[in-house]
């Protein structure tokens, strides 16, 4: 019987070769036996820890915890607007320095959102509409509306979409901007101008809504 440190072993290789391979080649173009010879794991490995190539693409796609639950301060109601926006940046951007599986993973969801493979049997707004449906809860609080309307839902897009470039497009901002999140500190300093401008824009909605 297989030893159970080994047995993890060859699961995460077979995990992590697995990311790299789907992302570069696509769900239909990548072959299970290059998977199992790149992970040094026999040609049954995948049949052996997860059933079948299907359910290997899934599990890839069993997001952590922690990253789809948006951050819970944005529902307290006593939360400030300036506190709720650093907040909620600083929990995206923590995945963002994620140079190794995080930029395979970038690429990975962003195929699967470009071409589906139609084995996923989640809802496919995902983490985005989790976070969209949050952020415009926290701005009808703060800007004391009622019913969100096109222009809330547009002012959440675009809070969304100022943390989701950085996410998706890391490689292409580190060659176009070196040094703008290179580090712990560089990341800190994004969020806080990202969190700035996010403050910026909700403030221009307020006073659109007042002068009409």
């Amino acid at each position: 019987m297989e030893d159970s440190t080994e047995a993890v072993d060859a699961r995460t290789r077979i995990l992590r070769t697995a990311l790299k391979v789907f992302a570069s080649k696509g769900y239909a173009q990548a072959s299970t036996r290059e998977i199992c010879q790149r992970a040094g794991v026999n040609v049954a490995g995948i049949h052996y820890y997860f059933g079948d190539k299907a359910s290997l693409y899934q599990e890839l796609f069993q997001i952590p915890e922690r990253m789809i639950r948006p951050p819970i301060i944005l529902d307290e109601a006593d939360t400030s607007l300036e506190a709720g926006l650093d907040a909620w940046y600083r929990h995206i951007m923590t995945f963002v320095l994620d140079a190794d599986s995080g930029s395979h993973m970038r690429l990975l969801f962003l195929r699967e959102q470009v071409d589906p493979s139609g084995l996923l049997d989640v809802d496919r707004v995902g983490i985005i509409g989790l976070y969209h449906a949050q952020l415009v809860r926290f701005l009808k609080r703060h800007l004391r509306i009622e019913e969100s309307d096109s222009a809330l839902n547009q002012l959440a897009f675009t809070l969304v979409g100022m943390a989701m470039v950085f996410y998706v497009e890391r490689a292409a901002i580190r060659q176009l901007t070196p040094g703008l999140m290179e580090s712990e500190e560089d990341l800190e300093a994004v969020v806080e101008r990202m969190a700035c401008h996010a403050l910026a824009a909700v403030e221009a909605e307020r006073l659109r809504r007042t002068s009409l």
